[in-house]
């Protein structure tokens, strides 16, 4: 059974080592409590879950034509299984029907996502812990929004579980996926490989409640940083692996495959069709990102007023294009992918991403971002984050 329980070590302010656990379950509660739209990064991964679900309609694993179930698991307030289950619901006996003439997963994906990105682009009213439409039913879990923490009783036909596992810390990942496949058939899971840009800050009355003190500093896990106001920094990445490790973790039966996030990974627990698997690389080459925070950084965000979280971004972006480039490896050598190497490694050469360099170029971005903002005003006086973003680009591919 999980405990939801972070091992973290840190530091009082006599500089005395102590040890604690974080109730994972509490801080969570707390983040979706304040109105945060955290836990809504699948709503960018829509392309990828439309495709996941045709392509199980393709292959005959599920029937659109019949009721399906589908599970939200772990996502927070993500509306994007909503907008996925609607979507699929108003065009079932279409998307059946070309499947049943032999149009192939991009044809129909072609004809799909414009309907997609309408539906997105509509309201959505206080979401539901079980919805329906039409044919289909989507529901959801996550601990830490009270209104979707009562466990489910319906067993999925497909089950989306997007930036979760990285939230699990390592000693409750077994029984965290024995949970998820005992929740559906067919799990579609995307795994952030690299430590969160945001972060919780935690005050120090929470950190020390019930700690033990340390001998020594740590040699491993995680340890708190204090920021300005004297709070701990915690990141919600309590779990990050290589791609090889999760394997290890989740077993030969899950399949790890390219993400529409660089610097992420794929995991189904079954094997796709090696199309799909082709397909999928060219949806990525289409819509894939990086999860890169574009310098200049965008205005009047908190990536500009708070300067922990800036320079946590600006830390990021090396391990970032780094990931994005061997990710691209398993791509083949066409134009998408050296237009991509292209990008990483300028910006590579630009910030002089070296071990020894690598924690010193905030300044480097930030004269960046004031050059690239007086060039785009001289081009416009109120210049858009796009075309700010445009010429920067431009400056360091001409580095």
């Amino acid at each position: 059974m999980q405990k939801n329980k972070q091992i973290v070590f840190f530091k009082d302010t006599a500089g005395n080592w102590w040890e604690n656990q974080i109730d994972l379950k509490d801080v969570y509660t707390r983040i979706h409590s304040a109105g945060t739209k955290y836990g809504s990064s699948a709503d960018m991964l829509l392309s990828e879950m439309m495709a996941n679900v045709l392509e199980l309609a393709k292959e005959n694993r599920i029937d659109l034509k019949k009721e399906v179930v589908i599970t939200d698991y772990g996502c927070g307030k993500s509306k994007a299984a909503n907008v996925v289950g609607k979507t699929l619901a108003n065009h079932a006996a279409k998307i059946s029907g070309m499947f049943g003439k032999g149009k192939s997963l991009k044809q129909v994906m072609s004809f799909i996502a414009p309907l997609l990105k309408r539906e997105n682009a509509l309201p959505v009213e206080d979401l539901k812990q079980v919805e329906t439409y039409g044919n289909i039913t989507v529901q959801r879990y996550d601990i830490g929004v009270k209104a979707f923490s009562t466990p489910l009783s319906r067993y999925a036909d497909v089950v989306f579980c997007n930036d979760v596992f990285e939230h699990i810390p390592e000693v409750d990942l077994p029984d965290f996926i024995t949970a998820l496949e005992a929740s559906g058939k067919y799990i579609f899971a995307s795994i952030s490989l690299r430590d969160a840009v945001n972060y919780s800050p935690l005050e120090e009355s929470l950190v020390m409640r019930g700690a033990k003190p340390c001998e020594e500093k740590p040699k491993g896990g995680i340890v708190l940083e204090r920021d300005a106001s004297g709070a701990y920094i915690f990141s919600l990445h309590v779990s990050v692996f290589p791609k090889a490790k999760w394997q290890e973790i989740l077993g030969e039966k899950w399949h790890l495959l390219p993400a529409q996030d660089y610097t992420a990974v794929s995991a189904v627990n079954f094997l796709p069709s090696a199309k799909y698997q082709t397909y999928k690389k060219a949806l990525i080459a289409k819509v894939g990102f990086a999860d890169f925070i574009a310098f200049p950084t965008p205005v009047g965000t908190r990536y500009e007023s708070d300067p922990i979280l800036l320079r946590r971004v600006a830390m990021m972006q090396e391990e970032k294009h780094k990931m994005k480039l061997q990710a691209l490896k398993e791509y083949p050598n066409g134009a998408f992918r050296r237009s991509e190497e292209e990008k990483s490694l300028a910006f590579l050469k630009f910030i002089g991403a070296t071990p020894a360099s690598c924690h010193g170029y905030l300044e480097k971005l930030l004269e960046l971002e004031r050059v690239a903002k007086k060039m785009a005003r001289e081009e416009n006086p109120n210049p858009t984050d796009e075309l700010i973003s445009q010429i920067a680009e431009n400056i360091i591919r001409n580095f």
